[in-house]
């Protein structure tokens, strides 16, 4: 074959070049072709997304809940962790609260929203009795800067249980560890433990951290199992309130609890804002060695560090009495010296709860405090036990008892609540409330519950007898009294009436499950006296004798009255006097009196001290003070004739009365209510 020129390779390279330029043409031609396909395809492919996704969407609003904004939706989902957090039931399967958890994987939208609620993870809970840092450490990551509200409550556990207690020291411990880097955004603190051992390192964290608590405002500390024993740890021997004073720094700590824990653990520093306080120590039902006894030395020091307290909670909280007051001598003995102390004003004190008091510590503990900014007072009267192993440490007005060393005689005082607008008094036993409040006066008392708490069984018949208010109270006299409740217990005949003529002032009157309705509702519609009608034809009742204020009448529950008794005491105050007689009364008392009991009244000589200068007396004053400066429950004629009428009757579970007899009551301009 001959070799080709150099002239001939050159042409067919140049024809091949030119075919390859072709080729590449042909190829970028390709590509782009191929280019403009595939953002077609992904063009209809995002089309096909945005369709699936309105599809979605539609779907999705067949549904209410969808209907719902997110920003709704957030707080349902923090109300809903609030609540289950609080819920040991519910969560008492899971170490940690799941509520967040289980939100977070219902769908994508509230996975996201989840993520997004650094609140929803805010609530760190730990209940598990073995260690585990995994959900902590989530928890914590997802809220972000949210301010946390940490809680430690694990299952309870038998106080003997030695491996039960090294767990539970070991997991506060670690927990404890985990949260100190957030101490700065701890909001409250709830910490719950059976053992002594675990409660010290709390404690010990509380007083190690007091510069990084900044944001605590709650704080909750108590114990699972009663009369813990503190062998093996400082907790009865230390005393942060020794030798302090109250400090500079601020504090913000507004909420403070503590069950069965020695207050005087608690740092100074943090009681300075503390207005709400609760203490529950209950009684005692052993005698193990190393246990901790709640006395008033321990209360009355822990309170004086609490000046801007508001709200006092006692439960089954009754503190042995160590102290004396001054100018006192009770109880002083040569074996038993007490230490002597003034009474502790507490000048923003406004409401007081205790509950599960024993009748004769009542005065003793409230006479070691000035309260002259009380305002509301609920208290439960127990039944004292028939023996007390307390007796020989001095505790109430043990008089009548040889075992006890207080030798003074009862009502040896009395406290007057002048703030005192609103009490409300639970008790077990008639016998209990008699003796527990006499030592009191309550000359400002507007709204008053009485309320049986003994234990009945289902179906009982057992009538539980309200006491007379003079039984009760030493003045039961209660001219400022506007609103009454009675609750659960049973009013004697011819109680009902006594008792509401030291009411003149009653506006509403709430009866809930009680007996003997009717002896009240005809003192409320008993007549004043009698008057000649229109046409002078016959006489007919006018006025009332008792609560001529009365504007409200409830009935829930009570089935022994009739309605007859009811139609009859709105009926009265629906009757006014004439005013013809109205007019006489502003003018001449003595003689509308005698007009209307049909007999003459000579009225009585009046005292040299009226005669002094003072101004002349009106007839229609609603309360005098009598000669002790101890406001009158006597009505004036013009209200005993002309009574408000009453307003609104509700009635609640009453089967005896059907609702076309309520009705009828609405004749008078009264708004009725039946359930």
């Amino acid at each position: 074959m001959p070799r080709k020129s150099s002239a001939a390779i050159d042409h067919e390279i140049e024809v091949l070049q030119a075919q390859i330029a072709v080729l590449q043409r042909r190829e970028d031609d390709f590509i782009r072709i191929l280019e403009d396909m595939a953002r077609l395809r992904d063009s209809v492919k995002a089309e096909q997304v945005a369709l699936a996704s309105q599809v979605t969407e539609l779907e999705s609003q067949r549904h209410p809940i969808n209907w719902l904004p997110s920003e709704l939706l957030i707080q349902i989902f923090v109300s809903l962790t609030e609540d289950n957090d609080s819920d040991t039931e519910s969560a008492g399967l899971a170490a940690y609260n799941s509520s967040p958890v289980i939100i977070s994987h219902v769908c994508r939208k509230w996975r996201k929203l989840a993520f997004a609620t650094s609140i929803l993870w805010s609530r760190v809970s730990y209940r598990g009795r073995k260690w585990s840092a995994s959900p902590v450490c989530a928890f914590m990551n997802r809220s972000g800067a949210s301010l946390l509200d940490f809680t430690f409550s694990p299952p309870p556990y038998h106080v003997d249980d030695i491996e039960a207690a090294e767990d539970e020291r070991l997991v506060s411990e670690s927990l404890l560890l985990t949260l100190s880097p957030h101490f700065s955004r701890v909001r409250s603190i709830t910490f719950e433990c059976t053992f002594p051992a675990s409660m010290r390192t709390m404690v010990e964290a509380l007083i190690d951290n007091l510069h990084e608590l900044t944001s605590l405002r709650s704080l909750d500390l108590s114990f699972a199992s009663l009369a813990p024993c503190f062998a093996g740890t400082p907790l009865l021997i230390l005393d942060e309130l020794g030798g302090q004073s109250l400090p500079d720094t601020s504090s913000v700590l507004t909420y403070l609890r503590l069950q069965q824990l020695p207050p005087r653990v608690i740092p100074p520093s943090l009681l300075r804002s503390v207005r709400t306080l609760e203490l529950s120590f209950p009684p005692r039902r052993s005698h193990r060695v190393s246990q901790y006894i709640l006395r008033m030395s321990h209360v009355h020091r822990f309170l004086s560090f609490i000046p801007e307290l508001q709200d006092l909670v006692l439960m089954e909280t009754i503190p042995l009495r160590d102290l004396v007051l001054e100018g006192s001598s009770e109880g002083q003995t040569a074996e038993n010296r007490f230490a002597v102390v003034s009474p502790l004003e507490l000048p923003k004190l406004r409401s007081l709860a205790w509950k599960f008091a024993y009748p004769r510590d009542v005065y003793t503990f409230m006479s070691f405090f000035g309260l002259p900014a009380l305002e509301r007072w609920e208290i439960l009267i127990a039944n004292s036990p028939t023996k007390r192993s307390d007796v020989n440490l001095l505790r109430g007005n043990h008089w009548d008892e040889p075992d006890s060393y207080i030798q003074a005689e009862p009502l040896g005082g009395v406290l007057s609540m002048n703030a005192l607008k609103e009490l409300c008094i639970s008790y077990q036993d008639g016998d209990s409330l008699n003796s527990s409040l006499r030592q009191f006066l309550f000359p400002a008392l507007e709204q008053l519950e009485f309320a049986y708490a003994g234990k009945c069984p289902l179906n009982c018949d057992h009538k539980h007898p309200l006491p007379r208010l003079d039984y009760v109270f030493r003045d039961p006299r209660l001219p400022h009294l506007t609103h009454f409740t009675l609750s659960h217990l049973d009013v004697s005949a011819g109680h009902g009436k006594v008792m509401l003529g030291y009411m003149p002032g009653l506006v509403s009157l709430t009866l809930i499950s009680c007996t003997g309705i009717d002896g009240v509702l005809e003192a409320l519609a008993e007549a004043y006296g009698l008057t000649m009608d229109a046409g002078r034809k016959e006489a007919r009742g006018c006025g009332v004798r008792v609560c001529p204020k009365l504007e409200r009448i409830t009935l829930w529950g009570c089935c022994d009255f009739k309605f007859k008794s009811l139609f009859a005491a709105v009926f009265a105050r629906a009757q006014p006097a004439g005013s013809s007689m109205l007019m006489k009364a502003q003018k001449d008392v003595p003689s509308v009196v005698s007009t209307v009991l049909g007999r003459k009244i000579r009225p009585l000589k009046k005292p040299r001290a009226a005669f002094a200068p003072e101004g002349p007396s009106s007839p229609t004053k609603s309360h005098t003070q009598s000669s002790h400066g101890v406001s009158s429950t006597l009505i004036p004629i013009e209200e005993a004739l002309r009574p408000v009428r009453i307003a609104c009757v509700h009635v609640d579970d009453c089967p005896q009365i059907t609702e076309d007899e309520a009705i009828l009551l609405e004749e008078f301009g009264t708004v009725v209510v039946y359930r």
